[in-house]
């Protein structure tokens, strides 16, 4: 059986081996702040425009809903409730109802004897609502589920015309597939499918949804909440 030769020794080895430890966990938790860490300006280009006001827009980005009133110069993160554990990327609309807002997530689904690792695996593209702003969010849709890593949410775009009324492309492997709502998010009706890319076939958005939602976006500050 192995002995240290003297007591000196023994603190010294049990001193390397804290230090060690030490240094070990500095260097993972680096680590896990380098992977996680995450900057809403990242995201300025998925900022949705309100209907009812086009100073306001609204967006999702690193797990938080942020909120601008002026045009997207100045964002204020918001407090919110409802929404998965985890969850830290959305594509986000604001319906013409001032105070009404979408968020299209990826959700886990349920396993079975035959996938017991689908729940993790393959993620499901659904729709949240909220009816206050952003601070409060409930369930409305799940659409059909897709292989994780290769499909999500391509763009979530509302109508600035018609209440209750948005739009969703969403990609499934090579499969794009073009939904719409008219009850507010709660029902979803295919329209249109293509597949590899964005423009392989006819689908399309209508013009006066391109229109609203596909700006420049200002250089943004932040605030807090």
């Amino acid at each position: 059986m192995f002995h240290l030769a003297s007591p000196a020794y023994t603190r010294r080895f049990i001193l390397a081996g804290l230090i060690g430890a030490v240094v070990l966990c500095l260097g993972l938790g680096s680590a896990a702040w380098y992977l996680t860490r995450c900057d809403m300006r990242d995201y300025l280009n998925r900022a949705a425009v309100s209907p009812a006001s086009l100073q306001e827009r609204y967006l999702f980005a690193c797990g938080h809903v942020w909120h601008s009133r002026d045009a997207g110069r100045v964002w204020v993160r918001m407090a919110s409730t409802g929404l998965p554990f985890g969850t830290r990327d959305g594509h986000i609309a604001a319906d013409r109802k001032a105070g009404y807002l979408y968020l299209g997530l990826l959700i886990n689904t349920q396993g079975s004897i035959y996938c017991p690792l689908c729940a993790w695996t393959n993620l499901r593209p659904a729709i949240y609502i909220s009816t206050d702003g952003g601070r409060r969010w409930t369930f409305a849709y799940k659409f059909k589920r897709g292989p994780a890593g290769d499909g999500g949410f391509l763009g979530l775009f509302a109508d600035p015309d018609r209440t209750g009324a948005a739009y969703a492309v969403i990609k499934n492997s090579d499969e794009i597939t073009y939904y719409a709502t008219g009850t507010s998010g709660h029902f979803w009706k295919q329209n249109c499918v293509e597949y590899y890319f964005i423009g392989s076939g006819r689908c399309k958005l209508p013009e006066k949804v391109i229109r609203l939602q596909f700006h420049d976006a200002p250089a943004a500050g932040v605030t807090g909440e």
